[in-house]
């Protein structure tokens, strides 16, 4: 899975192992009711994900023909972060700095995401132990990656400055970048 944060496709298609065409990612967020909706090639619509709240710790609500599965909401962990997803519980384990990550649903692992090894960190691998798991597993991937990105390598402390008295017309808002995949396993 090839990331395209800073792309601005319309839609991107995923590949399975094979390299053969599997899904088609389609949407943006960094609004609030934003959505990325994941097809399959026939067009059929699998899932979506869809921006609950903006801020710090954002929320994201997952979808599976159009009913509510579940929600995850970013977590103030340090380097190793344990995020649980509310109506699938699914547990995440992982790195945000590396983009190591396993979910797991009780004892038994859903999917794993890496760097993979071969592209430089410019593709990433997915695992996923069940085919009814991909469309929902990818999303979550997604949001992960999301997360994971850093677009200033600067501290935070320098990126913001204290301001005693609020300047009018000014306002702090965030947005959040377009998540594009290419490349599945």
């Amino acid at each position: 899975m090839r990331d395209h944060a800073t792309d601005r496709q319309p839609a991107t298609v995923i590949h399975d192992e094979n390299n053969q065409a599997a899904y088609l990612l389609a949407g943006k967020w960094g609004l609030r009711q934003d959505a990325l909706s994941l097809y399959n090639m026939r067009g059929d619509l699998l899932a979506e994900v869809s921006q609950l709240s903006l801020g710090l710790l954002p929320k994201f609500a997952l979808y599976v023909n159009h009913q509510k599965v579940g929600v995850v909401g970013k977590s103030l962990g340090f380097v190793r972060e344990v995020v649980y997803i509310r109506g699938l519980n699914w547990v995440i384990v992982g790195n945000a700095l590396t983009n190591h990550y396993r979910v797991f649903k009780g004892s038994h692992q859903v999917f794993a995401m890496e760097p993979a090894a071969e592209t430089g960190a410019s593709f990433l691998a997915i695992t996923i132990n069940h085919p009814q798991d991909e469309p929902l597993a990818i999303l979550v991937a997604c949001v992960l990656n999301h997360w994971a990105k850093r677009p200033d390598p600067q501290p935070l402390r320098r990126k913001f400055k204290w301001r005693p008295q609020a300047e009018p017309g000014l306002s702090m808002g965030t947005t959040l970048r377009d998540c594009h995949w290419q490349k599945l396993h």
